[in-house]
């Protein structure tokens, strides 16, 4: 579509995924401008980006903060740069901003990627990297960096302090343990572990944004613990308690945070199967709701059984009640049937998602199957959409008008069905094409060398981070990206496996769809295997995402815009290399910098491709150089204006003239004590402006 609108600008061809336009004075450039924002209107977002780069008269739909107000609220008004931009303006930024970070996640290619510290443990969430940094017993530190919008300086919690002023009498305790369990809406909850003399547990719930200790709760259990919190109300949960059935439950606890108060009730999930968080069950707090999630049903495995279903509720997060807790229908939460074939449950995912144009909620699951009629395995991404009824409608009594057991199909396998059996059957609905995504068999690389799975759904894309070592060094971690974007299918005819529960029984053909997928690889090889030369940018970034002395034990984390992930920390005591990657183009880093600090991004030479600033009158060409890597330039058509050429290769450049600017000075630790602030809370340099050479 994007070919037929822009003919009017001229010829337009592609060639080695550079768009080269021949210049035209006919076509779309005369229309007024109210036709083009209905055309605009009938376009994706990407394809209006596409638009702008084909000629200069076109620039003023990606620049313009009125034209481009009109289209982000329209096609992307839930995601984080339309919200962003709800607060501070820039919608023209926001557009931009938006395609490129879905296009960097689809290509594989973050902006940034950097050593931002040294920690014992983190926790990734909401832009915000929380990190436990330990050099003994009494020097102890909880930091808190927000890589959404860096400043230099992160928060600084002395742990002994923080502890001795919640738990008094702990203050002498030699043996404690201190960990963060979740951090959102500037709330973080941790975790401290003492024994004087009884071993005790307390949630700790500090304030990190004004430097307040909110609340600490002694715990009767920590099995599986979980938290989630909004900016009024905190809901914590473990899987401690037993039932009737002899099974043990999920049992939450709810503390309103303006109020100081914890609710003695317990809410009991008696319903809610499953205990492995983001893989069989899952919990967020969306729009002031309270969200569980299961892939089960059932507590035990029933011998004779059809459907898979989820299981999803809600609740309003001030008023926990369970009488008015919605329950999907079962007729929305259809899974699979069991006659699709096994699954590999050691590889999969499960989460809650809100769609970036739309705002409704979808659950998306990842599962590794051997699907009916085939030898090999393949790892598939489904969605499904969360639907409630209005707020009142539909209660936990609504269950029971699902009930299929009268409704069960044509299946000798009835006939073995006993008082005792529970089985679910469900005849299964359409499978939509944008509601699969099928990867590949993920045979190459076992469980243990990938150490990240994650799906992208705006930007029809899988990610992996997997450990693949390089052939001449095969025993030497080796960090890349492995992504698969979804392009054009075609359909299909394949057999349809029946409602029996033998695999080997198929009935009639149905059109599906086969997907293909583009598999990139990133960081490429620095070894060109034409010529044996090496890129020495590429080589500097695998050392920074394999830092030296800092390899193995890989724990990963992610958001819709980064990957933060540590490694290394193999023998005790050792501290592990924290690593950001960041898909945002408008990401960066400030502060003083190292000649040599294993950065690959600098401020000069970083903000948004060029685009940040004297966007207006700019024409943006792509073309690629002999590693895959674009090569962007920038002419500017206002007098005065000097081109801009850099390499990006999925990250910015660092070129010597940068370097060269880079200042070595600043080592010393200057602290800055927040006015009216604890004294266990403090605003500090970012570790990573002053980190060791011996650690990057």
């Amino acid at each position: 579509m994007m070919k037929r609108l822009a003919s009017g600008t001229g010829t337009l061809s592609s060639k080695n995924d550079a768009m080269v336009v021949w210049p035209s004075s006919s076509g779309l450039q005369k229309l007024p401008y109210e036709m083009m924002a209905n055309i605009a209107m009938s376009l994706s977002i990407e394809e209006i980006f596409d638009l702008s780069l084909c000629c200069r008269h076109f620039q003023y739909l990606v620049t313009e903060d009125s034209f481009c107000k009109h289209i982000v609220r329209a096609k992307a008004q839930f995601s984080l740069e339309a919200q962003q931009a709800e607060r501070e303006g820039g919608y023209a930024r926001a557009l931009r901003r938006l395609v490129k970070r879905r296009r960097a996640i689809a290509e594989a290619r973050p902006y940034v990627v950097a050593i931002v510290g040294l920690a014992d443990s983190h926790v990734f969430s909401s832009g915000k990297l929380c990190y436990v940094h330990e050099e003994d017993i009494a020097q102890k530190w909880l930091r808190i960096l927000d890589l959404h919008n860096p400043s230099g300086q992160e928060t600084v919690i002395d742990i002994p302090r923080l502890t001795e002023e919640a738990i008094p009498r702990s203050k002498n305790c030699q043996d404690y343990s201190f960990s963060v369990i979740h951090s959102a809406e500037g709330i973080t909850s941790c975790l401290y572990s003492f024994t004087l003399p009884e071993p005790e547990d307390w949630l700790l719930i500090i304030d990190t944004e004004n430097h307040e200790l909110v609340g600490a709760i002694l715990l009767e259990s920590t099995i599986r613990l979980f938290v989630r919190n909004s900016g009024a109300y905190l809901y914590y949960g473990t899987h401690s308690e037993y039932g009737a059935d002899g099974f043990r439950k999920w049992v939450l606890r709810f503390f309103d945070m303006t109020k100081r108060h914890l609710s003695r009730r317990k809410i009991h999930l008696s319903n809610l199967v499953g205990y492995e968080i983001g893989s069989t069950v899952c919990f967020e707090i969306i729009d002031g709701y309270l969200y569980g999630l299961s892939n089960q049903t059932a507590f035990e495995v029933e011998e004779i059984d059809w459907t898979s279903y989820y299981y999803c509720f809600r609740f309003r997060l001030d008023e926990p009640d369970p009488d008015k807790t919605q329950i999907m229908k079962k007729r929305d939460c259809w899974r699979r049937q069991h006659a699709e074939g096994p699954i590999d449950d050691r590889w999969g995912f499960l989460k809650l998602e809100k769609d970036e144009t739309t705002g409704k909620l979808r659950i998306i699951e990842s599962r590794k199957e051997w699907l009916t009629g085939q030898s090999g395995n393949r790892r598939s991404y489904y969605t499904t959409n969360v639907v409630f009824k209005d707020e009142g409608e539909g209660t936990a009594d609504e269950e029971s008008e699902d009930n299929t057991e009268n409704n069960l199909p044509d299946d000798p396998l009835t006939m073995l069905l006993e008082s005792s059996s529970n089985p679910n059957y469900m005849p299964p609905p359409e499978r939509l094409p944008r509601s699969i995504h099928a990867g590949d068999d993920g045979t190459i690389y076992g469980l243990s060398k990938t150490h990240l799975r994650s799906y992208f759904y705006a930007s029809e894309t899988f990610l992996d981070l997997i450990d693949d070592p390089s052939p001449i060094a095969a025993c030497t971690q080796r960090l890349r990206i492995r992504a698969g974007k979804k392009m054009a299918a075609q359909s299909l005819e394949l057999p349809v496996a029946s409602t029996s529960s033998s695999f080997r029984s198929f009935k009639g053909k149905e059109k599906v769809t086969e997907v293909q997928n583009r598999i990139i690889m990133w960081p490429e090889d620095p070894e060109d295997p034409e010529d044996g030369c090496s890129d020495p940018t590429l080589e500097k970034l695998s050392r920074i995402m394999n830092p030296k002395d800092h390899q193995g034990d890989v724990y990963t984390t992610n958001d819709e815009r980064s990957i933060v992930y540590t490694t290394g920390g193999g023998t005790a005591g050792s501290l592990r290399a924290l690593v950001w990657l960041s898909f945002d183009p408008a990401a960066k880093l400030t502060g003083p910098w190292r000649r040599s600090g294993g950065l690959v991004t600098s401020p000069e030479a970083h903000e948004e491709l060029g685009c940040e600033n004297g966007y207006a009158g700019a024409r943006e060409n792509a073309s690629s150089n002999r590693y895959g890597k674009a090569v962007h330039s920038l002419d500017h058509d206002e007098a005065g204006g000097d081109a801009i050429k850099r390499v990006v290769a999925g990250v910015s450049g660092t070129y010597p003239q940068h370097a060269e600017a880079l200042s070595e000075s600043s080592t010393a630790n200057t602290f800055v004590l927040a006015e009216g602030a604890s004294d266990w809370a403090r605003v500090e340099k970012a570790m990573y402006t002053y980190l060791p050479r011996q650690y990057v």
